[in-house]
């Protein structure tokens, strides 16, 4: 059963980071192992997060989705 897990709340510092870099070697990887972008897909990356946000689903897969910010997050 997969549930919604609150990174903020449920792992550490260094967990969090570990998790990231595993998500980005899988990402890169099944990418044909290089990823490309310009800075300013990052800066467009960047400002977006101010009302998007990523949502984890944990469960037998871990499953990534961006959503939308509820108000009171923005």
């Amino acid at each position: 059963m997969s549930n919604v897990l609150n990174l903020s709340a449920h792992t550490s510092d260094e967990e969090l980071q570990h998790l990231t870099n595993l998500l980005l070697y899988h990402f890169v990887e099944q990418s044909g192992g290089q990823i490309q972008f310009r800075l300013e897909d990052a800066q467009r990356v960047r400002q977006s997060l101010a009302t998007k946000m990523v949502q984890m689903h944990v469960g037998d897969e871990v499953r990534l989705r961006i959503i939308d910010r509820l108000p009171e997050l923005q």
